[in-house]
């Protein structure tokens, strides 16, 4: 549906705001949030509203994020030491890659507590790979999403696209899992500041 006057927008945004407002649930977009359990991807109501009460007042407070502040500086000053070895031979730099390693970087250790340049299961290189199987994911749109039911569950089967959707989100859950095992570890190093993962468990466990 394109909406294409003011009259069209003040009813979908103002009027029917409510009923307008939730993302479309996919076959894929169930998949990665697991069952529509993410803030971003939950239907607008009163679970949503918990959700992002919990993601405000626990995880992305002013306190929270501040004290997040020497991942970023760490992360910088990892950037500019690797321009800096790299300057006397006069190597190229892929710039982009370089920015999209540091920006994962930075996300990686304050969200799952994970380093990209000391981590076991995964590296700079995978974490951009898995990065692009999430947008695959979302993207993906099934014969089932459109005509639900036995029918396009069986398109969906005969076509093979639920089965290369399920191998793809199998990696995404790998890590997921993973990150989870290292966070529940007894003997896991302690941290500087506590990342997201260990807030949310510790909430669990209240």
């Amino acid at each position: 549906v394109i909406i294409t006057s003011k009259e069209a927008a003040e009813e979908v945004l103002k009027i029917n705001d409510l009923e307008c407002c939730s993302r479309p649930q996919t076959a894929g977009i169930r998949m990665i949030s697991y069952n529509c359990k993410d803030v971003g991807l939950t239907p607008y109501g009163e679970e949503w509203k918990a959700l992002r009460k919990i993601s405000v007042v626990e995880l992305f407070n002013a306190k929270k994020i501040q004290s997040f502040r020497y991942i970023r500086e760490e992360e910088s000053d990892f950037l500019v030491k690797k321009f800096t070895e790299s300057s006397p031979t006069r190597s190229p730099v892929n710039l982009k890659k370089t920015l999209y390693t540091l920006v994962a970087s930075i996300v990686c250790r304050t969200v799952f507590g994970i380093n990209l340049h000391e981590c076991e299961f995964i590296d700079e290189d995978s974490i951009a790979d898995l990065a692009d199987a999430i947008t695959l994911i979302e993207k993906t749109h099934l014969f089932s999403d459109s005509f639900p039911g036995r029918i396009g569950r069986f398109v969906d089967w005969i076509s093979g696209q639920s089965k290369r959707l399920e191998n793809v989100f199998s990696e995404i859950n790998t890590f997921n899992e993973n990150v989870l095992d290292d966070h529940l570890q007894p003997e896991r190093r302690e941290q500087e500041s506590s990342d997201i993962i260990d807030v949310m468990i510790d909430m669990m466990s209240k």
